[in-house]
Order: structure tokens, then C-alpha cells, then sequence
């Protein structure tokens, strides 16, 4: 098989996917920290004040739910970096790769989403990946 051209592979898509990818890894590594760390998170946590602290009226998930959304979003993270990698080094593969990357970054809504922009640029960068037609 023949080199590819910087011209035949996707770029915008990778670019869009990898970031997004990494905002999406990050959030759920924040997700992690604020879970592990309950005085820190929920309005008004660790004060104990008239909502009772991180439990209490305004506590949010709580434990088990936040631990599960910041793993599912870790997971999405890692798998969208994977596809945006694997988009650029296989062009030829884009339909099945964009899927990936498109399926896990809404997938990863169910958590912050990578402060929601990362989910977003990971949707577009999915999309442009089911849409690029190669020269």
C-alpha cells in the first residue's frame, strides 16, 4: 500500500475527535477527584449548613451513581482517543471508526461529557468522519 498524503488523510475530523477525546478524559478524571473528595463538591459541601452537606438537598448523585458516570466517561474518553488515532493512521476505515467515535461521545453525556464541549467536538468530529469522502 502506497503512503498516504497529508491531503488523504482526515484531519479535521482527528483534530476534533482527539481533543474532544482528551476533554473527555478529563472530566471524568475530575468527575473521580470530586467523588473521592466529597468536601469539595456539591453546592454547598463540607460547610454542613442549612442542606447538610454533600448528601443532603443539593448533594447531587451521590456516591455510587457519580462513580459509575465518571467511569463510563473515562471509558468513552479512552475509546474516542482510540478512534481518533486509529482514524488517522487507517483513513481507509473511517465509517468504523467514526461510529466509535460518535457512539462514545454521546455515550459520555451521561457524565459531564468533557465539560460538555469535548462531548460536543467529539459528535462533530464523529460525523465529519461518516461524511469524508477520500480523494
Amino acid at each position: 500500500m502506497a503512503a498516504q498524503t497529508t491531503n488523504e488523510k482526515v484531519v479535521v475530523p482527528f483534530i476534533l475527535s482527539l481533543v474532544g477525546g482528551l476533554l473527555i478524559l478529563v472530566g471524568g478524571g475530575m468527575m473521580v477527584g470530586f467523588a473521592r473528595f466529597p468536601f469539595f463538591g456539591g453546592m454547598m459541601g463540607g460547610y454542613y449548613g442549612m442542606m447538610s452537606g454533600y448528601y443532603g438537598l443539593m448533594g447531587g448523585y451521590g456516591g455510587g451513581w457519580f462513580y459509575a458516570f465518571s467511569v463510563i466517561e473515562i471509558i468513552s474518553g479512552i475509546l474516542v482517543l482510540i478512534g481518533a488515532i486509529m482514524l488517522y493512521n487507517e483513513p481507509s476505515r473511517e465509517y468504523t471508526w467514526g461510529i466509535l467515535i460518535l457512539v462514545f461521545s454521546v455515550l459520555s453525556f451521561f457524565g459531564m461529557g468533557g465539560f460538555m464541549l469535548g462531548a460536543l467536538l467529539g459528535v462533530v468530529g464523529g460525523v465529519l468522519a461518516l461524511t469524508w469522502k477520500s480523494t
